[in-house]
């Protein structure tokens, strides 16, 4: 997640390297399809439900490495699998992840 943080903050909002949509696209189904990752990546029906809630004007890493566990801000939803596991910041509990494999070549 903490790349998530910093790439929308810093790469996207700040420095304007890629529009929103292309960087949203290069970390998910871009990212799936290069390394043979099937049902994941883009929302379609029969695909994991895989979602972030963020908001791109405030979405930021804060950590350093001074103080490498300052929590990230801009996420408020996240779910696994189609299960909330981040709401408002708090993790839910919930753990619905498993192993992702490559598909047969």
């Amino acid at each position: 997640m903490l790349i998530l943080y910093r790439f929308l903050g810093h790469y996207i909002r700040e420095r304007n390297v890629l529009s929103l949509e292309a960087g949203i696209r290069k970390m998910t189904s871009l990212s799936a399809q290069q390394v043979g990752i099937v049902e994941r990546g883009s929302i379609q029906v029969g695909h994991y439900a895989d979602l972030v809630l963020f908001d791109p004007d405030t979405v930021a890493d804060r950590s350093t490495p001074e103080a490498p566990h300052v929590t990230s801000v801009g996420i408020e939803k996240v779910w696994v699998n189609g299960q909330l596991v981040l709401d408002g910041g708090e993790v839910t509990g919930n753990r619905p992840g498993k192993p992702i494999r490559r598909a047969s070549p």
